[in-house]
């Protein structure tokens, strides 16, 4: 019998509810809206949101590949096959536009979830030649435009959204996208094109979200009761040798 895996996640908690003294579940499905765009500025909780969206998929048996450039709050992970950190994270990218590769010629099957993490794609692309940059930017950019019926997601992270970051129409393939803390204009207007007006700085782990075109929600990022126990479990995912062969 085939194995049905979760794509559908918590996000955050409904800020308007959780005023009001209700706990609200933002929820989004990566099948039916695919990938996340998360930015956030130095200090205002995007590694804290990142991890408490990367337990979850872990917990759902989820095929998982994280890229994070500065190597600093997942240093733990350094040891794990699907952990990439400084200049080796253009390798994860590889390894997920290959299994897209193989996905495609039907070599291994769709039905586990595979999610890329990118941690700090602007720091990443700042960091390589002109040339490099743009090949690696087509490669995001057709994992987010094949990705979806082939079961592959992204959850890209930047401190500052810009549209140099990405191929042209890449960035319209992000299904969701999340802003918390301070977000400058740019990222503002970048995230929510049709809200900048109404878009105000948030204190740490706390910002907007944007599901699909629908209206802007106000949205609070949870409390980790136990984050040694959430760095085991998205550790855990990181040790699967699986390139998605359910």
């Amino acid at each position: 019998m085939m194995k049905t895996f979760k794509t559908t996640f918590n996000i955050g908690i409904s800020q308007k509810a959780l005023s009001k003294g209700f706990v609200v579940p933002l929820k989004i499905n990566f099948k039916s809206t695919p990938h996340i765009i998360l930015v956030a500025p130095s200090g205002a909780g995007k590694t804290y949101a990142l991890k408490y969206i990367l337990r979850q998929l872990a917990e759902a048996d989820s095929l998982i590949y994280l890229c994070d450039f500065k190597a600093i709050d997942f240093s733990a992970m350094s040891d794990c096959p699907n952990y990439f950190k400084h200049s080796d994270v253009n390798k994860g990218l590889e390894v997920v536009f290959e299994l897209m590769q193989k996905r495609i010629n039907g070599d291994v099957g769709c039905e586990q979830p595979c999610y890329l993490v990118f941690d700090e794609w602007a720091g990443f692309l700042a960091s390589t030649p002109k040339k490099s940059q743009e090949e690696y930017k087509q490669r995001l950019a057709s994992i987010l435009m094949l990705g979806r019926g082939l079961g592959i997601y992204v959850i890209l992270t930047l401190q500052r959204a810009d549209s140099s970051n990405f191929s042209s129409g890449a960035r319209d393939n992000f299904g969701v996208a999340l802003g918390l803390g301070r977000l400058s204009k740019e990222s503002a207007r970048m995230l929510f094109p049709d809200e900048t007006d109404v878009i105000e700085a948030k204190p740490r782990g706390k910002g907007y979200l944007r599901v699909d075109g629908k209206p802007l929600t106000e949205i609070s990022i949870p409390t980790i009761k136990d984050m040694s126990k959430t760095d085991l479990i998205i550790r855990r995912a990181l040790l699967s040798s699986d390139e998605g062969g359910h």
